[in-house]
């Protein structure tokens, strides 16, 4: 099964675009993005239904602030400056885009005008327009909001009981407002979350007429205050080989229909991630092994969400003028070195924290990551690759410590401060009779290249 080569995402809040992070000048943002080759990003969240279009609207970008900068109760009004700057942007890193239009607003006329304007500035780089985030949180009955005050404030955006039949409805208004201006506007939905059932309907209702299908997750919850809770976020939890993929049955639903399927929003924790699990290493051998294991069940890719808040699940953080990459980052740059091909099946014979995955490449060389999640022992692997490879190299993922939020490097080097990466030579691993011996320290990871 070949890996898309824009696997690879990020999930940004929508009142970004009030600030002046996505332009085409803004090149260290751009370069981190180039690391990760051409992938998707995806412009939406809570934020999307708070966020109005006036093609009127000139006024000048807000400045990055350390931290999001904005609150989501507070409603913004973009226009073309905003669409402009995230194209343009688009252009220099080589992304495509989905494009999050306002559905808690109920205004079809409002988002056909933006949609049209984002199609014509955007034009191939438009992979999606999605419409609404997480519909189905829209009503006041909506059990996920129940415990936290200030979500439910943002949720209740319809009176009532909102059933997919309601969404459905309210979509279909919205896709025929669109494609009027439109014609070939592409589609994304229905962005729902890890609780939700709606996507085998929506595949149904939808199929011809809309691109891609698309759904949330997070493992942990930063609110859950039970540390017996599997959704408790901790970074046992988080490394826990028992994570529900609950994500499984929303790709299934979506590929029985002809249809790809893509995770537009997951991360670590819901609730912005927690401070000492999604903002330290340990985050990104969990991410790295996470793209991993959609990619073998065939997913068309994985959106890491994030504000580029200091301290919490942002992969890309700004603070004090400048972006920095934090260690979540780096489990994409691995991803990233190693996923450009098709996945392997791997036997993974082991009682150890150990897993692996493997790629054969576009070059043909075979790519054996191997990640190490034991918190307290090394692991030593042994590859059975076949007599006819007979040379390996390896690079490694590694941190001073699980606990450590700055020091991670990929290849030997971290990525400095102007935003470059100079990976150093790997090491060679000695072959004897088509195996290779690897030892990983704990909580690290490898990519072993075999030839």
């Amino acid at each position: 099964m070949k890996i898309p080569a824009d696997f690879l995402g990020f999930s940004c809040e929508k009142k970004i675009l009030s600030r002046d992070c996505f332009q085409p000048q803004n090149t260290a943002l751009i370069r981190l993005f180039q690391y990760l080759g051409p992938g998707v990003l995806r412009i939406g969240g809570h934020a999307v239904e708070s966020t109005f279009w006036s093609a009127g609207d000139s006024g000048p970008l807000k400045a990055m602030a350390n931290g999001k900068g904005y609150e989501p109760e507070e409603p913004v009004t973009l226009g073309p400056r905003s669409i402009d700057g995230l194209f343009g942007f688009a252009k220099e890193s080589g992304w495509r885009v989905i494009y999050g239009l306002n559905l808690g607003a109920n205004r079809p006329d409002m988002a056909a005008e933006e949609a049209a304007y984002a199609l014509q500035a955007g034009g191939a780089a438009v992979l999606a327009l999605e419409v609404g985030n997480e519909p189905n949180l829209f009503s006041r009955n909506g059990k996920s909001a129940k415990n936290d005050a200030r979500d439910l404030k943002l949720l209740v955006l319809r009176d009532g009981k909102y059933t997919y039949e309601r969404f459905r409805a309210e979509f279909e208004a919205y896709y025929r407002a669109i494609v009027a201006k439109s014609p070939h506007a592409p589609f994304a939905g229905p962005g729902t979350t890890k609780t939700c059932d709606w996507v085998p309907g929506f595949a149904r209702d939808f199929k011809g007429r809309v691109a891609l299908i698309t759904s949330h997750t997070y493992p942990l919850s930063a609110k859950e205050e039970d540390p017996k809770s599997p959704r408790f976020a901790s970074i046992e939890n988080l490394l826990s080989t028992n994570i529900e993929e609950d994500w499984l049955p929303k790709l299934k639903a979506a590929t029985a229909a002809g249809l790809p399927w893509r995770l537009g929003e997951c991360n670590t924790a819901s609730g912005g991630g927690k401070p000492g699990v999604s903002n330290v290493f340990v985050a990104a051998l969990w991410c790295a092994d996470f793209l991993f294991k959609v990619a073998e069940r065939g997913g068309a890719g994985v959106n890491l969400h994030g504000g580029f808040t200091p301290g919490r699940y942002s992969p890309i953080y700004f603070l004090n003028g400048e972006y920095h990459p934090a260690p979540i980052y780096y489990g994409m740059l691995l991803f990233r070195q190693a996923a450009q091909g098709r996945v392997l099946p791997v036997d993974c014979q082991t009682l150890a924290k150990l897993t692996a995955h493997a790629v054969l490449g576009d070059d043909h060389k075979l790519r054996v990551v191997l990640i190490n999640k034991d918190l307290t022992q090394p692991v030593r692997a042994t590859i059975v690759a076949g007599p006819l490879h007979t040379k390996a190299h390896v690079v490694r993922l590694c941190a001073p410590s699980p606990t450590s939020a700055e020091g991670v490097t990929l290849a030997g080097s971290a990525i400095a401060k102007d935003g470059t990466w100079s990976p150093q030579p790997a090491e060679v691993v000695l072959c004897a009779n088509g195996h290779y011996d690897v030892t990983l320290p704990l909580s690290s990871a490898a990519m072993v290249t075999i030839e």
